[in-house]
């Protein structure tokens, strides 16, 4: 009977341990994975992008536009060669100017010379107006138009077709660059001079006011330019073009408020890096068109013999 009844118990149990280990293993619920929780990225200080300063006469800085049309290439932060309807001239501009903003235009004219080079007609003094320091206070385009040949060499070749061309250049300067209307300025030296006189007496209404230098006009100017700054200079012991010209000019402007002389007595035909030089010229020319056009304090409004 034992013998018997042995197996049959063992049978049971197994058979019970066998169906409640599915139930078991079917109530244990499952763990989720283990998913790692993101960090925020850390840039690298090398890649962190560092706040640029307002470039000088800009506006809205980071967000201007580079400017556009045919004399965009020329502005370069340094002088450079173009021509226009057969003019050659060199043009400085500030590469970073802001096309949102208005700049004076500063336009020099060289003297007599046989040069036919364009480029070489840029002379110290013009380069004085482009000096880092004057630039950053006064950012400006500058043009500097090649009396070429044969009208270079004769002594009044910006009464002559340069001129009239130099005129249209201006005018094309203003439409594709961003220049101040009420700020253009004329500046020259010995036949510059006389070439200021000249084209500012021709286009009153295009030039805020002039600069000439060892050069200047006769009565028909100076009816057209009695009532426009500017400011002449000339040396006493200039041979090349005679003081007295200089003066009887300046005699016919009298007592007008816009009218400046200043003689040197010395110096020669060679005044010019001392008058641009000057800082006193840079706050004079700069500030006509902005404000009242008085002669600067301490200066002299009279003509001076």
């Amino acid at each position: 009977m034992n013998t018997v009844k042995a197996p049959r118990i063992f049978v049971v149990l197994l058979a019970t341990l066998l169906l409640a280990a599915p139930a078991r293993l079917c109530s244990q619920t499952p763990r989720p994975p283990l998913v790692p929780t993101p960090r925020p990225a850390t840039p690298s200080p090398s890649l962190v992008p560092t706040p640029r300063p307002a470039l000088p006469g800009a506006t809205g800085a980071g967000t201007q536009k580079p400017i556009e049309g045919p004399f965009a290439a020329l502005m370069t932060g340094d002088w450079a060669l173009g021509e226009h309807g057969g003019l050659p001239f060199a043009l400085y501009a500030g590469k970073d100017l802001n096309p949102g903003q208005k700049y004076p235009l500063v336009l020099g004219l060289h003297g007599k010379s046989q040069n036919n080079e364009n480029g070489k007609q840029v002379g110290g003094w013009m380069k004085s107006f482009a000096k880092p320091d004057r630039y950053l206070e006064n950012p400006c385009i500058i043009v500097a138009p090649l009396c070429y040949q044969p009208f270079g060499g004769t002594g009044s070749g910006w009464v002559d077709k340069p001129g009239e061309q130099t005129i249209a250049l201006v005018r094309a300067l203003m439409k594709a660059l961003p220049v101040d209307p009420k700020r253009i300025y004329i500046v020259g030296h010995s036949m510059g001079g006389f070439g200021v006189c000249h084209l500012m007496a021709r286009e009153p209404q295009l030039f805020a006011a002039g600069v000439p230098v060892s050069g200047y006009g006769g009565a028909a100017e100076e009816a057209k330019l009695a009532r426009k700054p500017l400011w002449l200079f000339h040396a006493a012991d200039d041979k090349v073009v005679p003081v007295a010209g200089a003066r009887d000019f300046a005699k016919l402007f009298g007592r007008a408020k816009t009218f400046q002389y200043t003689e040197y007595p010395d110096g020669g035909h060679g005044i010019p890096g001392r008058v641009f030089d000057d800082e006193k010229v840079y706050k004079w020319l700069f500030s006509q068109g902005v404000q009242s056009t008085g002669p600067v304090s301490g200066l002299p409004a009279r003509p001076s013999n």
